[in-house]
This record gives structure tokens, C-alpha cells and sequence, in this order.
């Protein structure tokens, strides 16, 4: 993250993400889940992607499976 971003951390407990499943994470349809349709990250991904954003794995801290990293650019100011 640059210093002309804004950023948000997202973790969670869950079971982890298999090392198999890393390169696919953002994969239109992609999903590990029996009624999962695999849009979920695509979508973040795409929506960021149209702002300028970014989402990416990261690494989680001790007691957490998985952190995210989404970040948006700062607007610029109006004067």
C-alpha cells in the first residue's frame, strides 16, 4: 500500500485456504464450497479493479487462517 491509499485489513477464523486453491482465489467460478458459485472474489476483484483498487491475500497474524488487504486510492480534494 502507497501513501495515496486507503486500506482495510479483512480476517477471519475459518478453516484456511488450501495452498492448492492460492492461484485460483480470484477465478470467475472457482469455489471449494458445495453451494458456492465462485463469485465472491472475482467480483471484489473487478469492482476494485474499476476504482483503481486492489484486493490481494496477505498475510494473517497469529490466531487468524486469512487476511485480506482491499485498498482504494484517496480522492483528491476539490478546491
Amino acid at each position: 500500500m502507497t501513501s495515496c491509499t486507503c486500506g482495510v485489513y479483512v480476517d477471519d477464523t475459518g478453516p484456511g485456504i488450501a495452498a492448492e486453491n492460492l492461484g485460483r482465489l480470484f477465478d470467475s467460478f472457482f469455489t471449494t464450497k458445495d453451494h458456492g458459485m465462485g463469485l465472491g472474489l472475482a467480483i471484489c476483484r473487478s469492482i476494485l479493479d474499476a476504482h483503481g483498487g486492489e484486493i490481494r491475500l496477505d498475510h494473517a497474524p497469529m490466531g487468524w487462517s486469512t487476511r485480506f488487504l482491499v485498498s482504494l486510492p484517496r480522492a483528491s480534494r476539490m478546491t
